[in-house]
């Protein structure tokens, strides 16, 4: 692209054609563009974050009828004031660019007093370290559509938000924490600062982070909050731990690491998630045993998905495998592997415990 966006003002961003794409997902050759953009361009980050959500407000199909009433009201006064002020002007004497201009005074305005709304709405139920970092500031994106709706956060933080969630956020984070509130489920890509903690306020439930990727779900009417982690390393606890701290009832995951909060009991379950991945470092790992033995065989499956397998030495000791494993899940090697040794596993606080068979025809558990 070669055109001059410095002087673009939130309409014109809102009724640039690429643009509209990128906000509304429909074309995969634009988002390197306009993410880039941003990034080289933060005065415009306001500008660009108005007209965002004045395009995806007016594509939500439940909120369309009443935001365009309230446009068309608002656009016809405009025009009117406009008539009124220069009375030579008459209505079928308007050019098509009169009217226009008429049209984007108005959504300027109008979405300058509908985001407003929003936040003054939310403060109430704001967490008070959210209120008190972003002071006026203060953000909100509701997820309607069927398609994920991918949000950057002012420090670099990526951000995909599931349909029926909405994310709350400071325009700019604080001096110490970078806090947000999510209510649905969202994936989350957390630019990594060690001085600056990145906290999700989700339910009853505080995530803490210095920087990884990871999936929370916390739906209101859901009776537990799920955090599950893709790469490094958060601890969750619950909101009334005044000093997040997993050492009081909270845990720390790390990947492949799932936990689980029930909230009428204000109680944490430590698990696996339910399709662990091979970690990024070990992606070129082979799993083809040849007569290998047992205790290589499980130390390699826990180098590769960074999930500890606890066994006896002499349940191992002396014992080689002969199989080639490839793409199954953990779960299945775990399964071939058993089955194949007379063996059998369990998983408990998101380790695999590997067992004797207690009865011949027992079968290893795989987590559901």
């Amino acid at each position: 692209m070669s055109k001059d966006y410095s002087k673009y003002e939130i309409e014109d961003f809102a009724f640039e054609e690429s643009f509209q794409r990128w906000v509304l997902g429909e074309n995969s050759g634009q988002p390197s563009f306009w993410e880039q953009y941003i990034t080289e361009h933060p005065l415009q980050t306001d500008k660009i974050l108005a007209a965002r959500f004045l395009v995806k407000e007016l594509n939500m199909e439940e909120n369309s009828n009443e935001l365009y009433a309230d446009l068309r009201q608002s656009i016809w006064a405009n025009i009117q004031k406009r008539i009124e002020t220069k009375k030579v002007i008459f209505w079928n004497r308007v050019s098509k660019w009169h009217v226009a201009a008429s049209i984007l005074l108005s959504i300027a305005a109008f979405i300058g007093a509908y985001k407003m709304s929003v936040t003054y709405r939310t403060r109430n139920s704001l967490p008070q370290a959210l209120v008190a970092q972003g002071k006026d500031s203060i953000f909100e994106e509701v997820n309607r559509r069927d398609n994920v709706l991918k949000i950057y956060l002012q420090d670099g933080t990526r951000v995909s938000l599931a349909k029926n969630s909405r994310l709350t956020y400071p325009k700019r984070f604080g001096a110490n924490e970078r806090i947000v509130q999510l209510k649905g489920e969202a994936f989350f890509e957390v630019t990594k600062d060690i001085n600056h903690p990145f906290l999700i306020y989700a339910n009853e439930t505080v995530t803490k982070v210095l920087g990884t990727s990871f999936r929370i779900r916390a739906f209101q009417t859901d009776p537990k909050v799920i955090v599950s982690v893709t790469t490094g390393k958060v601890s969750v606890f619950a909101q009334n731990d005044r000093d997040h701290s997993a050492l009081k009832g909270g845990v720390v995951l790390t990947a492949n690491q799932q936990a689980e909060f029930t909230r009428n009991q204000q109680h944490f379950t430590k698990t696996l998630v339910e399709k662990p991945i091979v970690l990024a470092s070990e992606k070129n790992m082979q799993f083809d045993f040849n007569d290998t033995p047992l205790k290589q065989v499980f130390d390699s499956l826990q180098t590769a998905y960074g999930v500890e397998i606890v066994y006896d030495s002499e349940l191992v000791k002396n014992r080689t495998l002969h199989v080639n494993l490839g793409s199954e899940s953990l779960y299945d090697k775990l399964n071939v592997i058993c089955n194949t040794m007379g063996i059998s596993y369990q998983i408990v606080d998101a380790k695999v415990i590997i067992e004797t068979r207690s009865k011949p025809n027992s079968q290893p558990l795989t987590p559901k």
